[in-house]
């Protein structure tokens, strides 16, 4: 019973190293792995910054400025106003050829 003992007091302390090296192993494979990505990451951050340093900050973050959706009252007095600008350029060119 004595070698019994002795056994199963070496055999956790083996597992638990086993499971060390396993775990270190682990690790070594994904830095290697991941040591491309985050020095792809690192360029990327890099050129980020350069943009908004050579475009300017507020150009990086708005991008271009678009008009504002008009409201629908405003849509219909714009549409008018230029039917009505058609219409005076039309009974123009009439008069003209007439």
């Amino acid at each position: 019973m004595a070698d019994d003992e002795g056994k199963s007091a070496a055999w956790p302390v083996l597992k638990l190293g086993l499971m060390g090296l396993g775990g270190l192993a682990a690790l070594v494979l994904m830095m290697a792995v991941l040591k491309p990505l985050l020095i792809l990451g690192v360029i990327a951050g890099a050129g980020y910054v350069g943009y908004r340093l050579f475009m300017g900050s507020d150009k990086a973050i708005e991008g271009t400025k678009e008009r504002k959706a008009l409201s629908p009252d405003d849509d219909f007095e714009r549409k008018m106003r230029e039917l009505d600008a058609l219409d005076k350029k039309l009974d123009a060119e009439i008069r003209k050829h007439s």
